[in-house]
């Protein structure tokens, strides 16, 4: 396998990754010797070796000196990550790490929309506004990139409209895995998101209106339908316990 010779150590970290991500590398397995994926890849020990200490850092996979490197179980992968959460979304994802990421979101975004609407000022709200203007441009005009950039920045709008920066500091860790949410998520026919862009409507009037318990029930509402719609036709019982 011969990489180009522009990105050597990134392509091999890619590479090796996506593997790890999708299941083709195991939890426990042992890499080969970086002579061997040297000769693997047709790079440099150098790239190999670059490459290894990346993953390393990301939490796939352990380094030990005289040692075979190995693969480590996802409880220890950085998953919030934007390197890890990008070759994730690379390829198909698990339905049990895609519940997990809805949990995970179920947990924090209700109570951002609950401090949302208590603490947005105009300019938050223009913010907001603009947001759901790219959503709904990219699903009337089918444009699915627009429309998950409209996604992504309503929700950062509503991080922003917190004014707590812990919560906007976690949430821009959580960026990159809402937009592999919303990958898994959305409707293969932009088009047919309209009731999504309308869900997100009611939650910006709710904001506005400084409804904060409406605010916290329509964002709950917003991520339960698109669990229903497109993960589970019956949503997994500790869905009613959280949130």
């Amino acid at each position: 396998m011969s990489l180009p010779q522009t990105t050597l150590a990134e392509s091999v970290t890619q590479h090796i990754a996506c593997r790890i991500l999708h299941g083709d590398l195991h939890p426990g397995r042992s890499l080969p010797g970086e002579n061997e994926l040297a000769g693997e890849y047709g790079v440099s020990r150098t790239s190999v070796r670059n490459a290894l200490q990346f993953l390393a850092a990301k939490g796939l996979i352990t380094i030990q000196p005289k040692k075979r490197t190995t693969v480590n179980n996802r409880e220890m992968w950085n998953l919030l990550d934007a390197d890890v959460l990008n070759w994730l979304a690379e390829g198909e994802v698990g339905p049990e790490l895609v519940e997990q990421l809805m949990v995970a979101r179920l947990i924090f975004e209700p109570d951002v929309a609950t401090l949302a609407a208590l603490n947005a000022t105009g300019h938050d709200l223009a913010a907001l506004e603009d947001a759901l203007s790219l959503m709904r441009r990219g699903q009337t005009e089918a444009e699915r990139a627009l429309f998950e950039e409209g996604d992504l920045a309503f929700h950062q709008a509503l991080l922003r409209a917190t004014h707590n920066p812990f919560l906007l500091a976690l949430g821009n860790a959580l960026s990159a895995a809402m937009v592999l949410s919303f990958r898994q998520t959305l409707e293969k026919d932009v088009r047919d998101s309209h009731a999504a862009v309308d869900d997100h409507f009611l939650l910006f009037e709710n904001i506005r209106l400084k409804q904060p318990d409406g605010a916290r029930q329509q964002m709950r509402t917003i991520l339960i339908n698109a669990a229903r719609k497109h993960l589970w036709k019956d949503l997994p019982e500790l869905f009613n316990f959280i949130s």
